[in-house]
Order: structure tokens, then sequence, then C-alpha cells
């Protein structure tokens, strides 16, 4: 029956070696954009778009057009070009979609429905984890980057690859090393001629060089002890803006228990992580400090929100910077063996 299953379900894709990178611009854009919009609509005033016409456009509708642009991009469109720009237009649109599921499992519509915060944290951490797992439990294998090696390919043949992707390109088939079709990939994209990046491309270009940005900073001897002190820092700090509400008894007690519970988790891995270095390297500390960071972007500052926009926004700022040198630090560490 198993066998029967795995044979059913079993869809035959390819998998794409940029993976993490678009799921992260996907997770982190919808989390921005949910933080941001509720920020502006607080600070707004909660404003109807409709005025006392009797109508209201709820964002869940430029959130659905803006999936649907994404979907557009990566159905018009060949090669790996649109998926940047594809993700970041997704994740924009999911945020304001998902913004709203509060109006969605309440009958009066209730957009400050509590258990909104909790529904999208489950939604976003499920994400995030399920397909970090799945890559740590099936890494790509020679054939899986050889045929994203000829993906790449359909840009350099439509003469829109630019000379930083095709340097890449070169560099992974020089990793698989001898392996069929390898040696043709190399020789067409070798011959194509480049050109100076689209958009899409100067999206990854972007993406590219913050990543240089962190990789230099989290470099720094005094980057690992700093990244501590950042993290134990905002964990006590969302610790004291909740207290302070739950004390002036401002709010109630699913986004107050929420912050302590992401807030504790944090700071547990923050305090591991710091052990770990002493103990077994560099490596199982970032790592751990990275799972501290996921825990404040994907829970913390989602229930801080119903407490303190301006703390949450705040937070999601740190946690942003604090994501990026972590992420640095671990593709670094990784190459290097234990």
């Amino acid at each position: 029956m198993r066998r029967l299953l795995v044979r059913l379900l079993h869809l035959d894709l390819v998998r794409s070696a940029k993976a993490v990178q678009h799921l992260t611009t996907f997770v982190v854009t919808a989390v921005s954009t949910i933080l941001v919009t509720r920020l502006f609509l607080a600070l707004s005033g909660y404003p109807r778009i409709g005025g006392d016409t009797g109508l209201h456009v709820a964002h869940v509708l430029p959130g659905g057009l803006l999936m649907l642009v994404a979907m557009w991009l990566q159905f018009s469109y060949i090669g790996p070009g649109p998926r940047a720009a594809a993700a970041l237009v997704g994740g924009a649109g999911f945020g304001l979609f998902i913004d709203e599921v509060g109006k969605f499992v309440t009958s009066d519509n209730d957009y400050f429905f509590e258990p909104s915060a909790a529904i999208m944290y489950v939604v976003f951490t499920g994400f995030v984890v399920g397909a970090r797992s799945l890559r740590r439990r099936r890494p790509l294998t020679d054939a899986e980057h050889v045929a994203g090696a000829a993906h790449v390919l359909v840009d350099g043949l439509a003469g829109r690859l630019s000379e930083h992707r095709r340097q890449e390109v070169l560099r992974t088939l020089d990793a698989v090393g001898e392996r069929e079709g390898v040696g043709e990939l190399r020789s067409l994209l070798e011959r194509v001629e480049t050109r100076t990046p689209g958009v899409p491309q100067r999206l990854e270009g972007v993406w590219q060089a913050v990543a240089d940005l962190f990789a230099r900073v989290s470099s720094s001897r005094f980057a690992l002890p700093a990244m501590g002190v950042l993290l134990l820092a905002q964990t006590a700090g969302a610790a004291v803006v909740v207290l302070g509400a739950w004390h002036s008894r401002t709010p109630h007690g699913i986004p107050v228990a929420g912050v302590l519970l992401g807030a504790t988790l944090s700071l547990v891995f923050t305090v591991v992580g710091s052990w770990q270095g002493a103990r077994r390297g560099r490596r199982a500390a970032v790592e751990s400090f990275q799972r501290s960071v996921l825990t404040s972007l994907l829970l913390t500052q989602v229930f801080l929100f119903a407490v303190s926009q301006f703390a949450a926004t705040a937070g999601l700022l740190v946690d942003l910077v604090l994501l990026g040198l972590v992420n640095a630090d671990l593709a670094r560490t990784r190459r290097v063996p234990r």
C-alpha cells in the first residue's frame, strides 16, 4: 500500500538550487508586509477604502492580484529569470492575503481576532520548517545541479544571461565533475554572450550585494559575540514591552503568552548556542542562533504586534539584520568541516 501511494504521489520534479533563497524572500516579504500593513493602518486610524459608499475594498483583494501577477510571471516566461520577482511580488500578495485571516474564520468578520496571529505563525512556521527539513534530508543530487545549469542556459541562449550568473553556474559544474551533459553545458555556457542584468537579475544582484555585505560583517571576530548580545537584547526588549503592557492591562492573554513563549524559546536557543560555541565550535553556535532569530521573526514579532506596533516593527528590522548575519556566517562555516 505504501509503495502504491508513493508511486501515485511521486511528482518527479527537479528541485532548484535557488529554492531556499526564493522561499526566504517570499516569507520575509510576506511577514514584512503584514507588519508594515498593520503599522500603516494603526497610524492612519484604520481607514475604509470606499469611504461612506457602503463598499469596502479589503486588502485581501490586492493581495490576491499580486499573487496572480506572481503566477503570471511564472507561467508566461521560461528560465529562472522571473523567479526572484515572483518571490517578491508573491510574498507581498500572500502577506496582504493572510493578514485578513481573522475576517474569514469569524462570523462577524473580526479583523482583530486575537488567534489570527497564531494562525499566521503556524502557516509561516510550517512553511519554513518544512522547506528547510526537506532540503536538509534530501540535498540536491549531481543530476539536479546539472539540470539547474541547463535551466540557466535558457537565459543564455535567449541573450539574457549576466556574467555573474554564468560564472556561478560554471563553478557549480566544476563541483559536479565528470557527468553526462556537463561538458556540453560548459561549452554552450562559455560561448553564449552575456548582457547587462535585467530587472529580475538585478533583484538577484541586490540580494547578492546584501549577502556579500553580511558575509564581510559576519567574518569579523567580533561578529559572533555581537550576534549573541543582540539576540539577548532583542529577547529582553520584547519581554519588557509585553510585561509593561500586561501591567497596564492593555492586551489580552493570547498575545502576551505568544510573545513570552517566543522570547523564552529565543533565549534558550541563544544560551544553548553560546554554550555550544565554547564546546563544539562556531558552526554549532551559529546554527542555534539561527533558530533563535527565526523564532523571534516568526513567533515573537507576530504576537508582539498585537501589543505594540512600533516595537514589533523595530524588532522586525533587527531580526532581518540578524537573519542576514547568521545565514552568511552559517553559509561560510558549512563549507568548513567540523
